[in-house]
This record gives structure tokens, C-alpha cells and sequence, in this order.
């Protein structure tokens, strides 16, 4: 059974980054179909395989002094202590079922970090490979879209992945 399908909504249009992100699901589907005899050492790849993925972003991110940097680089550093937990519980407390837990929870949740923090991050690495500059390309973007170049003035706010909300803060109270 298949966990995550490899579809369109995960490609961000960056070679290196679509690349590791295939290696990403595919681990993560034969993890969580794995038998329980090699579940730990595809566990110990998987981890290995996702901090080497995480260690490439994070360079990017420096490299091209990505504004986002500490949400993104906080975001991997709890779903690398995560994995890390649930390895030590499976492997030295037998709790075999958190293993499954976790190929679970990490399904959703890549798919949410890869259309959000990656996706931007991306949009920058494409601008700047371009030679544009990624704050007015967004500015661009979002005249195309009829969107208010200051969307705070209207009530929108920017979350941290770049992406704009329209809920106003009444509404997010009730």
C-alpha cells in the first residue's frame, strides 16, 4: 500500500530539490510497508537520507539569505528530534506501533511543508538562479492576482512560508 503518491502538487520546479523530495516519499512508502525485522534499518536510512536533505535546504537557505530561514530550519530540526524519539522507542522499547505512527504523520505532514516553506523556498532559488530579484517578483505575483501589495492594510497577514491569509483576526478568534 502505498502511503504518499508522487503527483504534481509536490513538484516545486527545482531539479535538485523535486529530486530529494522523490527519494523522500519513495523511503518513506517502503518504510512504512516494511516488515518489522528490517523496519529499524530502513528507519536508519530514512533519518540519514532526511537530515542530508534538510542539510542541503538549510545550505540553500543561507547561501541566498532566505528570509524565513529559523521557522524553516525549526520545522526540521523538531521532525529530525521526532524521528530520532521514535527510532529510540521502537528499538529499545519495542513499541513497534509508534514506528508505524510516524510514517503516518509524516506523510501529511511532508506534503504540507513541501507546498509551503519548500514551495517558497524554491520560488527564491528559481528567482535568484534567474537573476531576479525574488521580493519584487512576489510583488509581481501578486499584482497578476489582484492582490493588495499591502495586504496587512486590508487585514491579510503573510504566515511564515510567505503565503497570504485573508481570515480576518476576529474570525480567527471564534
Amino acid at each position: 500500500m502505498t502511503l504518499l503518491d508522487w503527483s504534481e502538487k509536490l513538484e516545486l520546479d527545482h531539479v535538485r530539490m523535486d529530486a530529494t523530495h522523490r527519494e523522500f516519499v519513495a523511503q518513506l512508502n517502503a518504510l512504512h510497508v516494511a516488515p518489522e525485522e528490517e523496519f529499524i534499518p530502513l528507519l536508519d536510512a530514512f533519518i540519514e537520507h532526511t537530515v542530508a536533505h534538510f542539510e542541503q535546504e538549510q545550505q540553500w537557505m543561507r547561501e541566498i539569505d532566505f528570509p524565513p530561514i529559523h521557522c524553516h530550519t525549526s520545522e526540521h530540526e523538531g521532525v529530525l528530534n521526532i524521528m530520532r524519539d521514535v527510532r529510540r522507542m521502537v528499538h529499545d522499547e519495542g513499541k513497534r506501533e509508534i514506528g508505524r505512527v510516524l510514517t503516518r504523520e509524516l506523510a501529511p505532514w511532508f506534503e504540507n511543508h513541501a507546498s509551503g516553506m519548500d514551495a517558497m523556498l524554491s520560488f527564491y532559488l528559481r528567482c535568484i538562479e534567474s537573476g531576479v530579484d525574488p521580493r519584487q517578483a512576489m510583488v509581481v505575483q501578486q499584482q497578476a492576482a489582484g492582490v493588495d501589495q499591502n495586504p496587512c492594510a486590508t487585514g491579510a497577514c503573510h504566515d511564515n512560508t510567505g503565503a497570504v491569509s485573508t481570515a480576518s483576526p476576529e474570525s480567527e478568534l471564534r
